[in-house]
């Protein structure tokens, strides 16, 4: 009996066991009662959430100038020119330039862990602006002289420039995120993106009798197109890490140019009524942007939440956008051959980003 008896014990022991195996450990997002890290957790266990779903919300400080090349207005003459009549330029010229200014940015975006899709939206608005004054040189033989015609009675005694920036950037964003090591976050990014900024330039001569001219540069460009880009977060330890991005962008849209000048002084058979020039060009064209941003951040969980504090340097250089168009002068009748100066422009400066997660 006890020989029948064992042998079906032992099947049915091991029938119950195939059955029924071990139930599965819960996924992780069900920690999300208290977020407590599993015991006996390595200290970088799940450092980005990469598993958790969440909702994100940024702000961005930034504190930026402008560059860009082709705002000459003056020149500023060190010695006696080589001739009385006729001579060429010479001495110091002096151009517009940008003062530092405040920025803004702001985003919202997805995290879908189970996929490590994020999607983001993100607005930047910054507003700059510069003034700049020169006077005429004190020594014998030496004067002041613009790099636009200048209409005058007599020599300059000064020259102003004020120039103003308004840049407006939207960008609509997805990203892939890789984890390639528990300290390595990559990001690989690409959606559309949309610009529209516009720049005026007044630069103004006075001359020793009371006679000024003035001249108005302005060009204004909205366009759209796509974006593409590659981030990454680098753990080093104590909840700091490295920040890096990069990212390019092609645009197509509108641009305007206008060059617009007037004076107080009304040689014989001119019309006080009429501007000296105002010549006005349109286009549509491509644009390209380049942006590079490096810096440390300090990031940490707070049980389903997540911080950042990222400070670092950005620049974003824009190609196809600075032109100052002048011209020559003739008769009604004549031809007037455009002379035409461009330059690289750059945003540069610093970025502070404040991120939640939620």
């Amino acid at each position: 009996m006890r020989k029948t008896i064992a042998p079906l014990l032992c099947i049915f022991a091991t029938h119950q066991l195939i059955a029924a195996p071990a139930a599965p450990p819960p996924p992780y997002p069900s920690r999300c009662n208290n977020c407590a890290p599993p015991p006996c957790s390595s200290y970088d266990f799940d450092l980005y959430h990469k598993d958790l779903e969440i909702w994100f919300a940024s702000g961005e400080f930034l504190y930026w100038t402008v560059d860009e090349g082709a705002l000459d207005y003056a020149e500023r003459m060190k010695q006696p020119a080589w001739s009385p009549t006729a001579s060429y330029a010479s001495g110091t010229v002096e151009s517009a330039s940008f003062d530092i200014s405040p920025g803004v940015r702001i985003g919202v975006g997805y995290f879908n862990a189970p996929k490590y899709w994020i999607v983001q939206a993100e607005y930047t608005h910054l507003i700059s602006t510069g003034k700049d004054r020169v006077e005429r040189p004190t020594g014998a033989g030496e004067f002041l002289t613009g790099t636009w015609p200048q209409i005058t009675t007599s020599p300059l005694a000064h020259a102003h420039s004020k120039i103003f920036f308004d840049y407006n950037l939207f960008d609509l964003l997805i990203d892939r995120v890789f984890f390639p090591n528990p300290h390595l976050r990559l990001k690989a990014q690409g959606g559309i993106t949309a610009a529209w900024m516009h720049q005026d330039w007044k630069v103004e001569y006075f001359d020793g009798g009371g006679g000024d001219t003035t001249i108005r540069n302005r060009w204004r460009y909205i366009g759209g197109g796509l974006r593409s880009g590659l981030s990454v977060d680098w753990y080093w330890g104590n909840h700091v890490y490295l920040t890096a991005g990069s990212s390019f962008a092609l645009y197509m849209g509108s641009y305007q140019n206008q060059a617009k000048q007037t004076t107080t002084v009304q040689p014989l058979g001119s019309d006080a009524s009429l501007p000296v020039r105002d010549s006005n060009y349109n286009d549509t064209r491509p644009a390209c942007a380049l942006e590079f941003t490096l810096g440390p951040s300090f990031q940490k969980n707070f049980g389903c939440n997540r911080v950042e504090l990222f400070v670092g340097y950005e620049i974003n250089g824009w190609f196809n956008l600075q032109e100052i168009r002048r011209s020559t002068s003739g008769s009604p009748s004549e031809a007037k051959e455009t002379w035409m100066s461009t330059s690289m422009l750059a945003l540069q400066g610093l970025t502070t980003r404040f991120t939640v997660d939620f």
